[in-house]
């Protein structure tokens, strides 16, 4: 049943990991939160502590669960996991560094669907899967405010949909931990705030 009334969604980045400092490539990898991350999830959580989330949505990975527990723990709600929000399948090139891939693979450009070629998910496969994602949890949950917790690629596909190309991919860096705010309403998305990082200066 379509649920109408306008919801706030807060498209939020994970926590730092290792591989993140490193430059690696971490796609589908399991890779955890380091110290950093940790301390930018409670900086996010206490932020966030005045909205009253109802609904705290998550990567099935364990740098964006553990991310998003910081909140849904200050509200006493359970995460709920999607793996539609999962980042990017990289297949082979997971766990390598972007200078060396780029390298090695001069025609390396993840905004392109040529990139299939090389056995990574395509750019338009992976905006359809996080904006049915998205679109699935607005229009099934009554809650009014969201959390929504995934990756720097994905919500980048994202936010490049929900602004007509203005941000997301090719045009936005999204620091690990930075608010996305959108409103979706009568089954359209609005875009208000992008890469809001101001809880960690």
């Amino acid at each position: 049943m379509r649920n109408n009334h306008k919801k706030h969604v807060y498209l939020v980045r994970h926590g730092q990991t290792d591989w993140n400092v490193q430059r690696r490539i971490q796609g589908h990898s399991d890779i955890p939160l380091n110290n950093e991350g940790v301390r930018q999830a409670r900086l996010l959580a206490d932020k966030l502590k005045e909205i009253p989330f109802t609904l705290v949505c998550s990567s099935d990975l364990q740098r964006a669960i553990h991310t998003a527990r910081y909140l849904a723990d200050a509200k006493g709600i359970q995460v709920e996991v999607y793996p539609g929000l999962r980042e990017r399948h990289y297949g082979l090139w997971e766990g390598e560094d972007y200078e060396t891939v780029r390298a090695q693979f001069p025609d390396f450009d993840p905004g392109n669907d040529h990139m299939g070629k090389y056995k990574v998910e395509t750019f338009s496969e992976m905006q359809h899967r996080g904006v049915q994602c998205l679109h699935e949890i607005a229009e099934n949950s009554d809650a009014e405010h969201v959390l929504i917790v995934s990756h720097g690629g994905l919500i980048n596909a994202v936010l490049h949909h929900m602004s007509g190309g203005e941000h997301g991919t090719g045009k936005t860096r999204l620091t690990n931990t930075s608010i996305n705010y959108a409103t979706y309403e009568n089954s359209k998305w609005m875009l208000h705030t992008v890469n809001d990082d101001s809880h960690l200066e």
